[in-house]
């Protein structure tokens, strides 16, 4: 008898909090006519149907995330165009956190993260005829597994994890203590899938991505098959410590702290890939036995340095950031050409970067960011996947009499932006400029030797959104 009037308390519960959210059903719930009751059942029914459940009651399930779309202008000197993309500087994901207290010291939890890549501003270029182009087949217009990774927790020991997730040095040259959207060091993030056009204006088939380390910056850690110790906190200062498939490891410290009104955080971390019998890791050349281009049974040899900091004066808001990296592939000097008299190749990738702007809630709706930011990167030979980059294509630099191999490459690029964070909605409103000047050195064999330096046409880009977080 009590379990039916407990059963039927509940049902009654729900319709209630169905009238609230849906609206209207309370009122019709009050209507005591013939349909009453088999109104009340099909409606509860549906919610049951509907709503989500937790697994159990011993862990606690968050559900969040973010959609973060935009309006990408270019214009490469030859051709100018518009795209609506979803923006790579923060793409739009969900997750799925879980936590489980054990004790008053120790708790244990995991993370599940899958991100969306339609349309992703890191994949568009000149031959992005629309976001239909796009397609699964290529990986472009998908889901991805982020973060699948559990993690035991001691407050006094610190936090191992196991799993899919960020290395010690993911984000490591990204540290930055204002709300910037649209900006940074990773100009990939916009346009990493754009090719370069030469002197005559002929695309080539060099991207602005390969010329910037690959799709990271030099010194920028990633996610990967890990396990990853995290310490407490001491004093400001935390070490986070990774070991992943295939002999890769990284060690990274982070220090956050405030002082006589400056906010201050920084962080340092170095990583390695010794990778053996793979078809390629990270930026790395893939290198087989006899020194020939190889994708399998090859192994890379690299190393990265990266660093970061942030300062932010509380009282009027002015800030300042900036980043270092430097990526060393071993590989590439050791590289076997059919010309010798062609030289080694050029084995260091580099970037630096620094932004500077002021945030304050002048609109009493939330931060207000301006900022300006100027980057430059370049990499050595663009070797990857087990070959040289070609710059021949569609004309390419090889056309200015130079070799049709990429020997050196640099970037630098200026921006400035605004940024308007709406509290209430948990949304972020951003408009950033860019200016990007580029210029590619090539060989016959993509060593020093005989290379010849030519400079691209500039691009220009816009890019406009907004995010909103759940």
């Amino acid at each position: 008898m009590n379990g039916g009037l407990i059963k039927s308390a509940s049902r009654f519960a729900l319709v209630a909090a169905a009238g609230i959210l849906a609206g209207g059903v309370a009122a019709q719930a009050a209507d005591l006519g013939g349909n009453c009751c088999a109104d009340l059942e099909e409606r509860v029914a549906e919610l049951e149907a509907t709503s989500a459940r937790k697994g159990n009651r011993k862990v606690r399930l968050t559900v969040s995330g973010q959609v973060n779309e935009s309006v990408l202008y270019w214009d490469d000197g030859r051709e100018r165009n518009a795209y609506v993309t979803s923006n790579n500087f923060g793409r739009t994901r969900f997750r799925f956190v879980g936590d489980a207290k054990i004790n008053a010291d120790w708790s244990a939890g995991y993370l599940l993260e899958i991100g969306v890549r339609y349309a992703n501003s890191g994949n568009r270029s000149q031959l992005s005829a629309s976001g239909s182009a796009i397609t699964s087949s290529n990986g472009n217009n998908s889901f991805d597994i982020r973060h699948s990774a559990w993690w035991l927790d001691s407050k006094t020991y610190g936090r191992v994890w196991v799993g899919n997730t960020s290395t010690a040095t993911d984000g490591i040259t990204e540290i930055s203590l204002a709300n910037v959207i649209a900006g940074g060091n990773d100009g990939s993030n916009y346009l990493g899938g754009f090719r370069l056009r030469n002197a005559t204006g002929a695309l080539t088939n060099v991207t602005h991505s390969s010329i910037r380390s690959g799709n990271f910056n030099a010194g920028e850690g990633d996610r990967n098959n890990v396990i990853k110790y995290v310490s407490p906190t001491w004093a400001g200062f935390t070490f986070t410590g990774a070991w992943g498939d295939e002999e890769q490891w990284d060690v990274a410290i982070r220090y956050a702290g405030e002082f006589s009104g400056f906010r201050f955080a920084a962080g340092v971390g170095y990583q390695e890939n010794r990778s053996q019998n793979t078809a390629g890791a990270a930026a790395c050349a893939n290198v087989g036995g006899n020194g020939n281009p190889a994708t399998t049974e090859s192994s890379v040899d690299c190393n990265d340095l990266g660093l970061s900091a942030s300062v932010f004066h509380v009282p009027t808001g002015l800030f300042l950031t900036g980043s270092y990296g430097r990526a060393q592939d071993n590989n590439r000097s050791n590289f076997a050409v059919s010309n010798p008299a062609g030289g080694k190749f050029r084995s260091e990738d580099s970037h630096w970067f620094v932004q500077g702007g002021i945030e304050r809630n002048w609109f009493g709706i939330g931060k207000s960011t301006v900022f300006a930011q100027y980057v430059a990167a370049s990499t050595g030979a663009a070797i990857g996947g087990g070959a040289r980059s070609s710059a021949a294509a569609g004309g390419g630099f090889a056309a200015l009499g130079a070799g049709g191999f990429v020997s050196d490459a640099g970037i630098r690029e200026f921006g400035v932006g605004f940024n308007q964070e709406v509290s209430a909605a948990a949304l972020d409103l951003y408009v950033t400029y860019f200016h990007v000047d580029a210029d590619v050195t090539t060989s016959a064999t993509g060593g020093q030797n005989g290379k010849v330096r030519a400079t691209g046409n500039a691009f220009d880009a816009v890019v406009a959104g907004a995010i909103i977080r759940f």
